[in-house]
């Protein structure tokens, strides 16, 4: 039968991918969330555009609807021109219609502004829409896949389990509690390696005794005096051993207190070890 340390490298192997696929389905769960925001967003500035198109239409067609109407009161006026015969009634008619050709040049000048607004705003609005659309058939088919996702998360976290429950059964009860209250606390790894007398978890040196005494490969368990996790010694490092985000960490004040060491663990000033 393997060793222990060997069963618990393989532990936290599984233990490694189980975060993997949590981390995938968490920001793949996290991205819809987000492209759902974003689509929402993205509608409710296309819903202000519409809003401020159909305004500036109105005020267009407002304006528009003035100058039919001084158009028709100046034709009414100059068809009335060669009727009159007072000369003060012939000046005031003629006044009106220079008043009402003043105000159909003014309104012509806010017609021909609007227009240019309202065209800035239709072309703007257009392709907010045609982004609308692309972004909800992406996030339809976001949609779809997470189904076929979801059934691939829950196959692969079952033989992930069902491999670790393997495992951990020929491991002490004290010994997996060990490895999973370490891991709790040192960002989900329990084990590391040790390299030229350092240990990959904190990447802090450990004393010379227990460097050599891990060169002996005896079956006790040793902890890293820094930062508490149970070490081992490989010719070739295992890389699911450290975690990616892995940094350098600041020596670990003692973590083994009376009520939170395990049955069966000792530690010392120098690590933990423990007969397996």
């Amino acid at each position: 039968m393997p060793n222990t340390i060997t069963l618990l490298r393989e532990i936290q192997r599984i233990d490694l991918q189980i975060e993997a696929l949590l981390k995938e389905e968490a920001q793949y769960r996290a991205s819809l969330e987000g492209s759902g925001e974003e689509l929402g967003g993205m509608a409710a500035e296309a819903e202000a555009l519409e809003a401020e198109v159909s305004e500036l239409t109105e005020q267009k067609k407002e304006r528009e609807e003035r100058v039919r109407q001084n158009k028709e009161r100046i034709d009414k006026d100059q068809a009335r021109l060669g009727e009159i015969k007072n000369d003060k009634q012939y000046k005031a008619v003629n006044k009106e219609i220079s008043n009402a050709e003043k105000s159909n040049r003014l309104l012509g000048m806010e017609i021909d502004a609007l227009g240019d607004r309202l065209t800035e705003k239709e072309n703007e609005l257009s392709e907010r829409q045609g982004r609308l659309s692309q972004k909800d058939a992406a996030l339809g088919s976001m949609k779809e896949e997470l189904a076929g996702k979801e059934s691939l998360w829950s196959k692969n976290r079952e033989g992930l389990d069902a491999e670790r429950e393997a495992v951990a059964k020929d491991i002490k009860p004290q010994v997996i509690s060990r490895y999973e209250r370490i891991r709790s606390r040192r960002g989900g790894t329990g084990i590391a390696n040790v390299k030229d007398e350092t240990c990959l978890g904190c990447y802090i040196q450990i004393p010379p005794q227990i460097y050599i005494h891990l060169l002996k490969a005896t079956s006790e368990l040793i902890d890293c005096p820094h930062c508490h996790r149970i070490l081992y010694f490989a010719a070739e490092v295992i890389e699911e051993a450290v975690p990616e985000e892995a940094a350098p960490e600041e020596a670990a004040p003692e973590e083994a207190k009376p009520e939170d060491a395990a049955p069966g663990e000792a530690q010392s000033d120098q690590g933990a070890s423990e007969e397996v």
